[in-house]
């Protein structure tokens, strides 16, 4: 059964009678006091999850009681029982800019549906969006009832909305929610309204949107000072790598997350809040290693039960020694990590900039590879987690290097060591999408062809042994090289002959007569194009 979205428990720092106090983190009753906060208010330390909190009697506290929240003009999502988001601290919903009665009532019942089926930040971009055409009516149509609120109205309102300076992207985002509103209150019959206000063709054109992935020079970087990281940062980023999880995904990433299939295989089970269900994907043993050990450093490191694979540090994203606390790390702090670390080691760009990482970049850089090597759009859409084609267009970006070395791979023949050509796998997609995706997701370029074998975090255990290895693949765009290394080859014979070095004159004249047997079939596939 596919989870519900996390929700909050209920704060149940109660003002009574007998004054109870319990923790607002782990509602524990036994704790010990400490200093007073700035504002005289009374701190204590948790003897159970071992936080701080405070008390204050005189504060109206948090009790989940959603009808009466709904009733208000201003939401508190904790009094809803809802999650804002990992890193949000914006907790309301404020519907007193919405000056016209009728549009308040019919935006609460729209929020209040939204918050049921999306998450928080979505209801707040909704509601932004009717903010912004309550206040083009309030001015232009000021005793406008919603009957009068026609197609004419609403052409209205997009032409005083694009001379605004918001972004293309900002504008899409507002007309689609209040083209989302308008459809529901008719649906629903929360308005006297008409249906198709808003049409397809009243959405400005976006320019393609290009994946914002991390370059593979900075990416190098990034790898080669990775153990400046704390470890458990470290590992963050190695998930993300291989992943491409959204950072909120990656922060409530719980320790059950691991499964094994009957062949041994592994795959990574979580839970995507923005799109609301469970996911699983296959992972390769170096990600199940990275999260075991991170496992391990928990429990070695924290004297209570955590729910969680990774936890915040207790000096919080700044300091450089890492001491685990038990609760959420913000995406902030993660941020924040990488950032010092690519400012203490001048990690830039091709133009010489510094880089900002941000943690939304892994998963476009994941998207962004899995295009160009060559993996089907279906099956980067499953992986991903995305509902539509149309998300997973975003990283169809592929390099013109790329477009060529594939275009290369279709015309030609792929042959192995022995010169015998591979056929490609033909495998129904909907039967074994993921068996598939696992043997092919991460298979290495290589300068002379490509290797078959999936890529490990520690490289092959057969360095400079391509030619003598029956997982290597090649086509006839690397004719010229194949010749130029049968020539050094020849050489290297040679002078092992002159030497008298046996072990030498064995290995080479393998991978002499592997290349002899390439070239003469890439000849005769070169010569028939």
């Amino acid at each position: 059964m596919t989870p519900q979205p996390k929700r909050l428990s209920p704060l149940t720092l109660v003002q009574t009678q007998k004054q109870e106090i319990t923790c607002h983190h782990c509602e524990s009753d036994k704790f010990v006091k400490k200093r007073k906060s700035d504002k005289g208010y009374q701190i204590y330390i948790c003897k159970s999850c071992g936080r701080h909190f405070t008390y204050n009697p005189d504060k109206i506290q948090f009790v989940i009681n959603p009808e009466a929240e709904y009733k208000k003009d201003v939401w508190d999502c904790r009094n809803l029982g809802i999650c804002p988001g990992v890193g949000r601290y914006n907790y309301r919903l404020t519907f007193l800019n919405i000056s016209q009665p009728w549009l308040m009532d019919a935006t609460k019942r729209y929020i209040k549906f939204t918050l049921s089926t999306l998450s928080f930040s979505s209801g707040s971009e909704k509601l932004l969006a009717i903010k912004r055409l309550s206040r083009f009516l309030a001015i232009s149509y000021p005793n406008i009832s919603p009957r009068e609120l026609d197609r004419s109205v609403i052409i209205d309102f997009l032409a005083h909305f694009a001379s605004t300076k918001l972004s293309t992207s900002t504008r899409c985002h507002t007309i689609g929610g209040i083209r989302g509103f308008l459809e529901m209150s008719y649906q629903n019959q929360w308005l006297d309204v008409s249906r198709y206000l808003i049409r397809d063709e009243d959405f400005p054109k976006r320019p393609k949107p290009l994946p914002r992935y991390i370059p593979e020079d900075v990416m190098q970087q990034l790898n080669q000072h990775l153990e400046h990281l704390p470890e458990p940062v470290m590992r963050m980023v190695l998930v993300l790598q291989e992943c491409g999880m959204r950072i909120s995904e990656l922060l409530h990433l719980k320790p059950d997350c691991l499964l094994q299939d009957k062949a041994g295989d592994w795959f990574m089970r979580y839970y995507q809040f923005k799109m609301k269900k469970e996911i699983t994907i296959p992972i390769s043993r170096e990600v199940v290693q990275v999260i075991q050990e991170q496992l391990r450093y928990i429990k070695e490191n924290l004297n209570i039960k955590f729910e969680y694979v990774f936890s915040s540090n207790e000096g919080g994203g700044w300091k450089g020694d890492f001491k685990p606390a038990p609760e959420l790390m913000s995406r902030q702090a993660f941020s924040r990590y990488l950032n010092k670390l690519g400012e203490s080691h001048n990690i830039c760009d091709a133009s010489g900039k510094r880089w900002h990482f941000l943690p939304h970049q892994f998963r476009h850089t994941v998207g962004t590879r899995m295009i160009n090597n060559g993996v089907p759009q279906h099956i980067i859409q499953r992986y991903l987690g995305h509902e539509s084609p149309n998300m997973t267009a975003v990283y169809a970006h592929i390099h013109d290097q790329t477009m060529k070395e594939e275009i290369a791979k279709y015309q030609g023949k792929i042959v192995n060591i022995s010169g015998l050509v591979v056929e490609a796998n033909n495998i129904e997609a909907d039967m074994v999408d993921l068996q598939w995706f696992k043997k092919n997701i991460h298979a290495q370029a290589l300068p002379n062809g490509s290797c078959a074998l999936p890529t490990i975090s520690q490289g092959c255990p057969h360095a400079n042994a391509c030619l003598t290895c029956t997982h290597f693949r090649t086509t006839s765009e690397y004719l010229a090289e194949h010749k130029q290394q049968l020539e050094q080859t020849n050489q290297i014979i040679q002078k092992a002959e002159a030497n008298g070095w046996m072990r030498q004159i064995e290995m080479n004249q393998k991978i002499k007569t592997n290349l002899e047997n390439i070239i003469s079939v890439l000849e005769v596939d070169a010569n028939d194009g």
